[in-house]
């Protein structure tokens, strides 16, 4: 089969033979290096070096193309878990809430039947949301907490990464006692900061729960630094202390991931300054 360059590498292998030739028999030096010119410019045209290279640089940005496509699918396909889950539980409570509700009001009708009174339905309690946060926005520690089993389950299931922090934000840390900064503006960063996929959640005592997945220790870090640096432009005056703990490096189930990024925020906590403290504690342990 011919070959394009088959032509134009014979005349330069040709001329690089007769410089070569021309070169033994006048001694001239720069004869020489026209004749090893000619030579690599023939090898070039035969090998098809240029061409390979495009190529291999074309498969390359194709294969990163698809891996951010693929990314960005994951991505989406965690947020929508994530809805699912958060619709399962919110589903669970309303009917566990209905179920009570029909149990209280059942038992005042009988009650009001026997003193002869009306009992309006209307009065029962409507079923109260434990999804929600309903002061930041975020998810709930109630919602976190189921979160976290599951999707330690699917990151062991997959070979899969996985980290998890507490975070706390304080004012005025340069004058003790620091007191915990508003809820909201705090909310706001960081629902703009994390991925649609991460799950971010407000404990009860009013901490706050950051579920990372498929991201290890040193992407964790970056992404928290990245939280720290948006509330320091937000947000002037505010300290952000977080303890980090990631699956399976340190940890490989919910409580102790928990518990060792709760631990890792008391050793952050006596830094008088942003401080981002990941866990020393051993997996097994």
């Amino acid at each position: 089969m011919f070959r394009p360059r088959a032509l134009p590498a014979t005349v330069v292998g040709l001329l690089a033979l007769v410089t070569a030739a021309i070169a033994v028999v006048t001694d001239q030096g720069w004869i020489v290096g026209l004749g090893a010119v000619l030579a690599v410019i023939c090898v070039v045209l035969v090998l098809e070096w240029p061409q390979r290279y495009l190529e291999g640089r074309k498969r390359q940005a194709a294969l990163q193309t698809e891996a951010t496509h693929l990314a960005q699918e994951n991505d989406l396909a965690l947020a929508r878990a994530a809805r699912f889950e958060a619709e399962a539980i919110r589903a669970r409570a309303d009917l566990a809430e209905a179920m009570r509700s029909e149990q209280l009001v059942g038992g005042n009708e009988a009650d009001a039947r026997a003193a002869g009174a009306v009992i309006h339905l209307d009065a029962a309690p409507a079923p109260s949301d434990v999804i929600v946060d309903a002061e930041t926005g975020l998810f709930s520690q109630v919602f976190f907490e189921a979160s976290l089993v599951k999707r330690i389950s699917a990151a062991r299931r997959g070979l899969r990464p996985l980290s998890v922090g507490v975070a706390d934000v304080v004012l005025d840390v340069s004058n003790p006692p620091a007191h915990s900064a508003p809820a909201r503006p705090v909310g706001e960063v960081m629902l703009r900061v994390f991925r649609e996929a991460d799950t971010i959640a407000r404990s009860d005592d009013g901490r706050y729960l950051i579920l990372l997945e498929d991201t290890p220790e040193n992407g964790a870090i970056w992404t928290l630094e990245r939280l720290r640096r948006r509330i320091a432009e937000e947000l002037p005056g505010h300290t952000l202390w977080v303890g980090l703990s990631c699956y399976p490096a340190y940890g490989f189930d919910a409580e102790q991931l928990t518990s060792q990024a709760a631990d890792a925020l008391e050793a952050a906590r006596e830094w008088q300054q942003d401080r981002i403290e990941v866990t020393t504690a051993n997996p097994d342990s």
